[in-house]
């Protein structure tokens, strides 16, 4: 469950800025970020999400928490793969459209903060619901059944 968190949180403070209530600034800015951060990385995270639950199958939890604590490190290549991709395809159906190396590379480097603030809030958030499930006996560690 709370590795869904990178995809429910977008989509549950999405509707925010629908409202036809006026909200103070930084709860829209706050709610658009969250938003764009759930468009953006959806699909990288469940490439990543996928490989990690392959991956962790016959592994101890904390081998598993450093390869959370990893995620967002590794979500850079995958974001920045996908992002190039469609910077070609669009170029290749527009090349009136297509946008100069220097232009993608600024643009790679000027997300990959918000990539890394982004992922490693999700961790916290992560490590945090985990510590509180475990704090109420809602959630037992695997060796322990």
């Amino acid at each position: 469950m709370s590795l869904a968190l990178p995809l429910a949180v977008p989509l549950l403070v999405a509707p925010l800025l629908f409202l036809a209530v006026r909200l103070p600034e930084w709860v829209v800015w706050a709610a658009l970020y969250t938003t764009y951060s759930g468009i953006i990385g959806g699909l990288p995270y469940l490439i990543l999400i996928g490989l990690l639950l392959w991956w962790a199958r016959d592994k101890s939890d904390t081998q598993f928490k450093r390869a959370l604590a990893l995620l967002p490190i590794l979500m850079l290549p995958v974001v920045g793969v996908i992002i190039v991709l469609a910077l070609l395809a669009e170029a290749w159906l527009q090349p009136e459209n297509a946008l100069p190396l220097s232009d993608v590379i600024l643009m790679l480097l000027g997300l990959f903060p918000f990539i890394l603030g982004f992922g490693y809030f999700y961790v916290l958030l992560v490590f945090f619901a985990a510590f509180l499930l475990r704090r109420r006996v809602v959630l037992v560690p695997a060796h322990a059944t």
